[in-house]
């Protein structure tokens, strides 16, 4: 007879003691690799989060410090300092300023100044500088005053452009140059609406003044005004004579120089005819002589001389 000493095993000890399904072992290692791969992403966006974060927070921090600065009283505009003011006042330049720009000196488009201030008669160019936290430098170059304009009646200062620049006075010393007639506008608002056509009209008569005086400064000394009306003619009046000298729109050095070498005629066809109204240069191999109405000629005549 044998004897056993093993026991039937029950079915839930029999589970338990059963190895393990490989299955569920694979499912685990898949859950575990999967939790491991969630983990290494989270830490691996984790600075990049930072860096959003901090990206965030300092445009907040720009954002807020540009607000502030753009309404703090620390850069309101203290001091305007101006710099090659010889001819216009500083004080008339500055209100200029405080009324074309915003109080903040981060606001001002100095670009815009710029074009504002140039816009003044006197100025040419300027150039600005931002000294914060409330200070501002502005360097001015002036027009030159260079031609004397009538204008109703009135004596004002030109620059060679023909840009007007103030009423003529005494404080601006002696300016030895003819004055320009003839220009169109009956006041200095008609002038200035007119601008490009006068700007044309005393260039003309500026290119004869330059053609003169490389032929001798001495010779404008002896004209005393400039007739600009006809764009093809320059007239002129010389000093102490009232004889308008026509010269029409070029050659004018060589013009002028015959009226010279023929002063001696002139002279005597003044004394002849007691006054000699234009003398018209303006034809080669003739000089053309006009008398004072009621000196023996008939009114359309006029005394033609051959020019040497």
């Amino acid at each position: 007879m044998e004897i056993s000493t093993s026991k039937n095993l029950t079915a839930s000890e029999s589970a338990r003691t059963a190895p393990i399904p490989e299955k569920t072992r694979s499912s685990r290692r898949k859950t575990t690799q999967k939790n491991h791969g969630a983990y290494w992403r989270l830490a691996a966006a984790l600075p990049i989060l930072g860096k959003f974060t901090f990206l965030a927070l300092l445009t907040l921090l720009l954002v807020s410090l540009v607000k502030h600065s753009l309404t703090s009283e620390r850069f309101k505009v203290q001091n305007i300092n101006f710099v090659g003011c010889k001819h216009s006042s500083a004080d008339a330049l500055e209100r200029v300023v405080r009324q074309s720009v915003p109080s903040n000196i981060l606001q001002i488009d100095l670009k815009q100044l710029r074009s504002r201030l140039e816009e003044e008669p006197w100025i040419a160019q300027a150039e600005i500088r931002r000294i914060l936290p409330s200070r501002l430098i502005i360097y001015v170059g002036e027009r030159t005053p260079s031609v004397l304009l009538e204008i109703q009646g009135e004596l004002m200062l030109a620059d060679k452009n023909g840009i007007l620049l103030s009423r003529y006075e005494q404080k601006y010393g002696k300016l030895d140059v003819p004055v320009f007639k003839g220009l169109v506008g009956h006041n200095v608002r008609e002038y200035r609406m007119n601008q490009a056509e006068n700007s044309a009209r005393v260039g003309l008569g500026m290119r004869m003044i330059e053609e003169l005086d490389y032929g001798s400064p001495a010779f404008t000394r002896n004209i005393s005004e400039v007739d600009l009306a006809d764009k093809g003619n320059v007239k002129i009046l010389l000093v102490d004579d009232g004889a308008e000298v026509s010269l029409g729109d070029r050659d004018f050095l060589k013009r002028f120089r015959t009226l010279l070498s023929n002063m001696a005629q002139y002279q005597d066809l003044k004394s002849q005819y007691s006054e000699i109204v234009s003398i018209d240069l303006r034809f080669e191999g003739r000089i053309i002589y006009r008398p004072r109405p009621g000196s023996g000629l008939q009114p359309e005549e006029n005394i033609q001389v051959a020019r040497p």
